[in-house]
Protein backbone atom coordinates (compact mmCIF):
# COMPACT_ATOMS: atom_id res chain seq x y z
CA UNK A 1 0.00 0.00 0.00
CA UNK A 2 1.30 3.28 -0.95
CA UNK A 3 2.13 6.60 1.41
CA UNK A 4 -0.82 8.39 0.22
CA UNK A 5 -3.44 5.40 0.51
CA UNK A 6 -2.08 4.99 4.07
CA UNK A 7 -2.75 8.71 4.89
CA UNK A 8 -6.04 8.65 4.01
CA UNK A 9 -6.62 5.14 5.73
CA UNK A 10 -5.50 6.89 8.79
CA UNK A 11 -6.73 9.84 8.72
CA UNK A 12 -10.10 8.42 8.20
CA UNK A 13 -9.28 6.65 11.45
CA UNK A 14 -9.17 9.54 13.54
CA UNK A 15 -11.43 12.15 11.67
CA UNK A 16 -14.53 10.52 11.97
CA UNK A 17 -14.03 9.51 15.41
CA UNK A 18 -13.57 12.95 16.34
CA UNK A 19 -16.46 13.88 14.13
CA UNK A 20 -19.30 11.69 15.82
CA UNK A 21 -17.66 13.14 18.94
CA UNK A 22 -17.93 16.80 18.15
CA UNK A 23 -21.45 15.84 17.59
CA UNK A 24 -21.83 14.82 21.04
CA UNK A 25 -20.68 18.41 22.25
CA UNK A 26 -23.53 21.25 22.63
CA UNK A 27 -21.67 23.91 20.87
CA UNK A 28 -24.91 26.12 21.46
CA UNK A 29 -23.88 25.84 25.94
CA UNK A 30 -23.08 29.11 27.39
CA UNK A 31 -19.68 28.00 28.79
CA UNK A 32 -18.94 27.89 24.67
CA UNK A 33 -19.77 30.90 23.17
CA UNK A 34 -16.03 31.90 22.60
CA UNK A 35 -16.12 29.56 19.99
CA UNK A 36 -18.03 31.77 17.98
CA UNK A 37 -15.44 33.86 17.16
CA UNK A 38 -14.02 30.90 14.80
CA UNK A 39 -17.74 31.06 13.16
CA UNK A 40 -20.58 29.31 13.51
CA UNK A 41 -20.38 26.31 16.54
CA UNK A 42 -23.01 24.40 14.94
CA UNK A 43 -20.57 23.92 11.89
CA UNK A 44 -17.60 21.96 14.30
CA UNK A 45 -18.48 18.40 12.59
CA UNK A 46 -18.78 19.49 9.36
CA UNK A 47 -15.69 21.54 9.26
CA UNK A 48 -13.69 18.78 10.64
CA UNK A 49 -14.71 16.57 8.06
CA UNK A 50 -14.23 19.22 5.32
CA UNK A 51 -10.75 20.03 6.49
CA UNK A 52 -9.72 16.79 7.10
CA UNK A 53 -10.98 16.45 2.70
CA UNK A 54 -9.18 19.49 1.64
CA UNK A 55 -5.72 18.01 3.53
CA UNK A 56 -6.22 14.92 2.18
CA UNK A 57 -6.65 16.53 -1.24
CA UNK A 58 -3.58 18.31 -1.07
CA UNK A 59 -1.37 15.42 0.19
CA UNK A 60 -2.75 13.71 -2.52
CA UNK A 61 -2.14 16.66 -5.11
CA UNK A 62 1.19 16.69 -3.68
CA UNK A 63 2.26 12.97 -4.32
CA UNK A 64 0.53 13.02 -7.82
CA UNK A 65 2.48 15.96 -8.85
CA UNK A 66 5.66 14.15 -7.80
CA UNK A 67 5.21 11.58 -9.28
CA UNK A 68 4.46 13.07 -12.90
CA UNK A 69 6.74 15.67 -12.64
CA UNK A 70 10.06 14.64 -10.85
CA UNK A 71 11.25 12.03 -13.88
CA UNK A 72 10.95 15.10 -16.29
CA UNK A 73 13.23 17.96 -17.51
CA UNK A 74 12.14 21.34 -16.04
CA UNK A 75 10.56 19.88 -13.05
CA UNK A 76 11.51 22.70 -10.69
CA UNK A 77 9.62 25.01 -12.56
CA UNK A 78 6.74 22.35 -13.71
CA UNK A 79 6.46 21.42 -9.41
CA UNK A 80 6.59 25.22 -8.16
CA UNK A 81 3.78 26.00 -10.99
CA UNK A 82 1.72 23.10 -9.75
CA UNK A 83 1.91 23.64 -5.93
CA UNK A 84 1.11 27.23 -6.31
CA UNK A 85 -1.97 26.58 -8.57
CA UNK A 86 -3.00 23.61 -5.95
CA UNK A 87 -2.22 26.15 -2.60
CA UNK A 88 -4.88 28.60 -4.98
CA UNK A 89 -7.34 26.21 -5.23
CA UNK A 90 -6.94 25.12 -1.23
CA UNK A 91 -7.69 29.30 -0.63
CA UNK A 92 -10.19 29.39 -3.24
CA UNK A 93 -12.49 26.78 -1.13
CA UNK A 94 -11.93 28.14 1.95
CA UNK A 95 -12.55 31.55 0.67
CA UNK A 96 -15.68 30.23 -0.86
CA UNK A 97 -16.83 28.64 2.32
CA UNK A 98 -15.96 31.32 4.73
CA UNK A 99 -17.99 33.68 2.80
CA UNK A 100 -21.11 31.00 2.73
CA UNK A 101 -20.51 31.01 6.46
CA UNK A 102 -20.49 26.81 6.34
CA UNK A 103 -17.27 26.47 8.32
CA UNK A 104 -16.00 26.88 11.46
CA UNK A 105 -12.04 27.70 11.38
CA UNK A 106 -11.43 25.62 14.59
CA UNK A 107 -13.25 22.50 13.03
CA UNK A 108 -11.74 23.27 9.74
CA UNK A 109 -8.32 23.52 11.45
CA UNK A 110 -8.09 20.29 13.56
CA UNK A 111 -9.33 18.34 10.60
CA UNK A 112 -6.21 19.71 8.56
CA UNK A 113 -3.87 18.93 11.52
CA UNK A 114 -5.04 15.48 11.42
CA UNK A 115 -4.25 14.72 8.47
CA UNK A 116 -0.68 16.95 8.63
CA UNK A 117 0.11 14.92 12.22
CA UNK A 118 -0.41 11.30 10.40
CA UNK A 119 1.92 12.52 7.41
CA UNK A 120 4.09 13.30 9.79
CA UNK A 121 3.56 9.89 11.17
CA UNK A 122 4.29 8.24 8.39
CA UNK A 123 7.23 9.76 6.90
CA UNK A 124 8.63 8.93 10.65
CA UNK A 125 7.29 5.52 10.13
CA UNK A 126 9.00 5.39 6.97
CA UNK A 127 12.20 6.91 7.86
CA UNK A 128 12.82 4.04 10.00
CA UNK A 129 11.74 1.27 7.71
CA UNK A 130 14.62 2.42 5.39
Amino acid sequence: MGIGKRIVKKSALVILPLTLLSFAVNWEAENLRFLRIFGNPVFVPVSIVIGGLLGLANINGLIWSLERLLGSSRANAKLVFVSMFRLLILFAVIIALTALKLINFLGLLTGMLVVFLVLIREAVHQAERQ
